[in-house]
């Protein structure tokens, strides 16, 4: 029969409490598996540098740190109606230092229109998408927690949520 042998603990008292239950002769398990979970929703508000006359959301670019990288792509998977698209100072600046990727190379793989130096004519003269919304408050689902519906309202008004 082998003995059970004794895990590597991230902390001492973790450590302290798996020894009393041993002690105990508690057959008890030390981290055995992992449990998914996702973290709820948090909703942030986006300004847009620049808006053309035919909706176009133009972001200006210099410096393009992950964090800003990471908000773009939510942004637009969260508004996929909006035509935002991308200037950037120096496309061929890398996102890294010693990385291969540029600013125009990351736009381009993900799926954002983008230029370099100063918008594009073609842009400014491109006709507006019909099938491109531009914000409509009336339609904005976090309205619901303003109007007093639901529970999530009274959550708000106690200072809960």
């Amino acid at each position: 029969m082998s003995q059970k042998s004794r895990p590597v603990f991230r902390s001492k008292f973790e450590g302290t409490v798996y020894d009393d239950l041993m002690s105990k002769k508690i057959d008890a398990s030390y981290e055995p598996y992992k449990i998914d979970y996702a973290e709820p929703e948090v909703y942030h508000k986006y300004i847009p540098d620049i808006i053309l006359p035919n909706g176009i959301i133009v972001e200006c670019k210099g410096y393009f740190p992950l964090e800003d990288r990471k908000k773009m792509v939510f942004i637009r998977s969260y508004n996929p109606h909006l035509d935002i698209r991308m200037l950037f100072m120096d496309a061929s600046a890398k996102i890294l230092k010693g990385s291969k990727i540029t600013l125009g190379t990351w736009a381009t793989k993900h799926k954002f229109k983008w230029a370099e130096g100063l918008i594009p004519d073609e842009w400014v003269n491109e006709k507006e998408n019909k099938n491109t919304k531009t914000y409509d408050k009336n339609y904005d689902h976090r309205l619901y927690f303003k109007r007093g519906y639901g529970i999530y309202s009274k959550w708000q008004r106690e200072g809960i949520g």
